[in-house]
Formats: C-alpha cells, sequence, structure tokens
C-alpha cells in the first residue's frame, strides 16, 4: 500500500478564507472535507480586509522578506485563477520634495519587492511630476509621485465564486453549526474525522484552551476600521497617517474611495465597531494631502475587522502577517495568515495531510 494516497475525512472548524481555501486544497486531493461555520461563510474577520493582494511592502522595513514572497506568490495565484474578481492596481506614493530622503527610501523598498517578485511582477515602478487624481485633487505641494503596482479584489463576487466552487467539490457547508467541543484524535460535535483543521482566526487560542489543549502561540487582537468615502478614485493612494508611523490607503471601490486602515490593539476579537477616534484619525489623515478636505456626508459607511497577529516581542506595529500550523495528533491549528497568503497555508496543510 505504500505510496498509495488514503483519502481522509477533514472536518474544518471555521469558514473564513483560510478554513474554506484549505478545504478547496484538500477537496482537490480528494479528501472528504466539511466546513462547520458559527455564522456564514466569510462573514466575520475575513469580509473586514483593505481589498488587497499584496506582499505587504511596509513588512519590508521589519525584514519579513519570506513573508512578502509568499504574499507576492500568492497575489498571483489569486490574478490568474479569478480574473473576473481581481485586477491590477496602481498605487501613487505623494512627495512634496524629488529629493525627499523618504521618497529614495521608498524607491529602493518598491525596487526589492518588484524584485522578490521576480517574474510575477505586476509592471515597473516609476517617479513622475504628473498625476491625473480623478476626483481627489491633492495639495498643490505635492509635486512628486512614485507609482507600483498590487492587486485588488471584489472580495464580496470573489467570495461567491469559491463558495460555488467549494459546493462543485461536494464540501459539505455547515453555516450557523458553532463548534465548541472537539479533541486530538479528531471528534467534532459528535462527529469523527481523520483530520481536523482549527481556522478560526482570532478565536484560535481561545477554542483550544477551551478544549484543554495548549496553545502554542498567543495571539494579538488588532482591530482594522475602514470608511467608504463619497467620491470615485481611478488609482491607489499610499500616504503616511498623521501618526508617521505607518502607512494609510485610500483605493477604488465599486465608484467609491475605500480608506483605511486603523492599527488598534483591543482586548477580544467580537462584534468590532469603528471608534471616533479612528474615524477621526482616517479623515484626518487624508486631508492633510488634499486640496478639498473630505466632510462627514460624504462618509458613506464604516467598518472594522480584528486581525489575528501572531504575537511577538516587538511592537504589535510591528509584528508579521506570517502564519504558524499547531500540530496535535489528529488536529491541526493555523495562527495568523491573511487572506491574500491563504493559498500557502493551504499548500502546507495539503502536504502535512
Amino acid at each position: 500500500m505504500d505510496g498509495i494516497l488514503l483519502n481522509k475525512k477533514i472536518g474544518i472548524i471555521g469558514g473564513g478564507i483560510t478554513g474554506l481555501i484549505v478545504g478547496i486544497f484538500l477537496a482537490k486531493e480528494g479528501h472528504k472535507v466539511s466546513i462547520f461555520e458559527k455564522n456564514t461563510l466569510l462573514s466575520e474577520t475575513s469580509s473586514k480586509t483593505t481589498k488587497l493582494l499584496h506582499g505587504g511592502l511596509r513588512y519590508l522595513e521589519n525584514f519579513h522578506f519570506n513573508e512578502v514572497k509568499n504574499g507576492l506568490n500568492d497575489r498571483s495565484w489569486w490574478l490568474e485563477n479569478f480574473p473576473d474578481h481581481t485586477r491590477k492596481l496602481k498605487i501613487l506614493i505623494p512627495f512634496k520634495n524629488i529629493f525627499s530622503l523618504t521618497l529614495i527610501k521608498s524607491f529602493f523598498g518598491i525596487k526589492l519587492y518588484e524584485f522578490l517578485a521576480g517574474a510575477k511582477n505586476l509592471g515597473k515602478s516609476s517617479i513622475s511630476k504628473q498625476i491625473k487624481s480623478d476626483h481627489f485633487v491633492l495639495k498643490d505641494s505635492y509635486k512628486t509621485y512614485l507609482s507600483f503596482f498590487d492587486g485588488s479584489m471584489d472580495d464580496e463576487s470573489l467570495g461567491r465564486e469559491l463558495i460555488s466552487l467549494a459546493k462543485e467539490l461536494n464540501i459539505e457547508i455547515l453555516e450557523f453549526n458553532e463548534v465548541k467541543n472537539f479533541d486530538t484524535q479528531g471528534a467534532v460535535n459528535k462527529r469523527h474525522f481523520d483530520k481536523i483543521i482549527l481556522a478560526v482566526g482570532p478565536w484560535s487560542k481561545m477554542l483550544l484552551e477551551q478544549n484543554k489543549i495548549k496553545s502554542q502561540k498567543d495571539i494579538d487582537f488588532i482591530k482594522g476600521s475602514h470608511l467608504i468615502i463619497n467620491r470615485r478614485l481611478e488609482s491607489g493612494l499610499m500616504f503616511s497617517g498623521i501618526c508617521k508611523s505607518r502607512y494609510i490607503f485610500a483605493l477604488p471601490y465599486k465608484d467609491h474611495t475605500l480608506l483605511g486602515t486603523t492599527e488598534e490593539k483591543v482586548s477580544h476579537p467580537e462584534f468590532p465597531e469603528i471608534s471616533k477616534d479612528e474615524m477621526k484619525y482616517l479623515v484626518d489623515s487624508f486631508n492633510q494631502i488634499l486640496r478639498k478636505p473630505i466632510s462627514k456626508n460624504e462618509i458613506i459607511s464604516a467598518y472594522s475587522g480584528v486581525r489575528p497577529l501572531i504575537k511577538s516581542k516587538e511592537n504589535f506595529h510591528k509584528s508579521s502577517r506570517d502564519f504558524f500550523i499547531q500540530e496535535n495528533d489528529s488536529l491541526l491549528t493555523i495562527f495568523g495568515g491573511k487572506w491574500t497568503t491563504s493559498p500557502t497555508i493551504a499548500r502546507k496543510i495539503v502536504t502535512m495531510i
């Protein structure tokens, strides 16, 4: 029997993007997959993103090269496999001075980003003195623009296609089916599986401990909030927030503009909401570069999600978005990760199983 693939019964707890993509990859390998989700598929953290498919340009500042490389490879996978729901997006970074040290640093950072992408690079970066800023007009003091390319997605339509694909692969989808009890021997809600995948994002450590299983990782709950602004934008913008310690994106989104994100540590992942301080931070940060400031009546809506960052000894602003898989007999627990790199996580899970 050596060398023969023995298809297994796999129970996946968590129907976010990681659980769904892992399930799809496993089903394509011939395994029988069931996904348990306490609400509906892709309704929690996975629906609260900045809608980018990216390697994480800013992660280069903290030398997370492997994470960026994985992200760039997976960015290409999404664009190639789901062209109807993803696209290449030009992003501009405005500067006041062409001789700015920050511009020079950013230019070399983007060139490294392109180098890491290799043959999967989406386009050549450039420095320009002109910009067509659509319905946004930046202040006259911004005379130089550094451009690069990343990927973006319509996560709603992409999510619908992924769910349809899961059904075509005969994945059993168990929505509104919260799992509280499981063990390391394959038991989930009185059902038995050959392998269990725990893919619940920010809830990983809590569910392990509730079931008397030691967690090898601690989690930081980091809330990211976004605003939808009633102005149109063709290209994306990337600029420093008023705190100067992180970047903010203004991105085209369904004939409007998506503005985000914040980075705020919270005590739990349940029911995140944007605070008045976060809203003010995003608006004030954008207004510092705009000739015509955003007014409150231009804010259409807001949403927040909690990222499950693996806790590190560093400040959480420098934490990696990389992932870790904990193995306990028949139980595999996924820590960390993000929408873009869910295919890399899935490939790792397939290999382990």
